[in-house]
């Protein structure tokens, strides 16, 4: 992919109408140059995933409020003093955690900054132990606005094969399944938590596998994607993950 295709498709997906993911094309786009091919195409599927997944007007469904721990997170508490470099090491320790719960990852988990105009866009991406399955993070704060009433799943681009909206902790939770027609062999769950404070897009696929041009969908290596929809939803839900 091209840097004025990789330009063209971002800006379709992060600046036009201004999605609730509130980023620029220009600072998606210089991420999407640090990164490797397979990561940028990631990076603009989870992004369009993301904007489709929270138009204003959503239609909930209100599921119970998961209580906060009272304890004090080993990671370090979010405080005005906080320089960059601290938030990122911050979130980075609370997602190793919340990940590593539930899969062990190939090499070690890095978070990346890239800042954008005015707001910061935080990137994971992993390979599961066998090298079979992905997990990718996508993190950046939010500008208060919340969601009311509408249709979540109706206005999705891709459609996903499933989709559910719910109501929790005071955001939006909208979790989905997508299968192409033309690869149904690949697989990807998904978890979009959007609050007033941040939006964390958690995403899982069966393939660790580029995408083309020609191929947008790689070959899936293994059945389903190494970590299930509940388990994206607990670590898309992991408390304190605002930058």
């Amino acid at each position: 992919m091209e840097d004025h295709d990789v330009r063209s498709a971002l800006k379709e997906y992060v600046t036009e109408a201004e999605p609730p993911i509130g980023l620029t094309g220009d600072g998606v786009l210089t991420a999407g140059r640090r990164s490797r091919r397979r990561r940028l195409t990631t990076i603009v599927a989870v992004v369009a995933l993301a904007v489709a997944g929270f138009p204003v007007g959503t239609a909930l469904i209100a599921l119970p409020d998961r209580a906060e721990p009272a304890s004090i997170s080993p990671c370090g508490e979010k405080s005005p003093e906080e320089t960059p470099k601290a938030v990122t090491a911050r979130l980075e320790c609370l997602l190793d955690q919340a990940i590593r719960t539930y899969v062990t990852p190939a090499d070690p988990l890095k978070l990346e900054a890239y800042p954008a105009t005015d707001k910061t866009l935080y990137v994971m991406s992993a390979e599961v132990s066998d090298r079979t399955g992905s997990l990718y993070v996508d993190l950046a704060t939010n500008d208060g606005t919340l969601l009311s009433a509408g249709t979540a799943c109706e206005v999705q681009e891709p459609t996903p094969t499933t989709c559910s909206a719910s109501l929790i902790r005071g955001g939006t939770l909208v979790e989905t399944t997508i299968r192409k027609p033309r690869n149904p062999d690949f697989v990807i769950y998904q978890a979009a938590y959007r609050t007033a404070q941040a939006l964390v897009v958690v995403s899982s696929s069966n393939s660790t596998e580029a995408g083309t041009d020609a191929q947008p969908y790689p070959p899936g290596q293994r059945e389903l994607p190494p970590l299930t929809q509940a388990q994206l939803r607990e670590i898309a839900l992991t408390p304190g993950l605002v930058p």
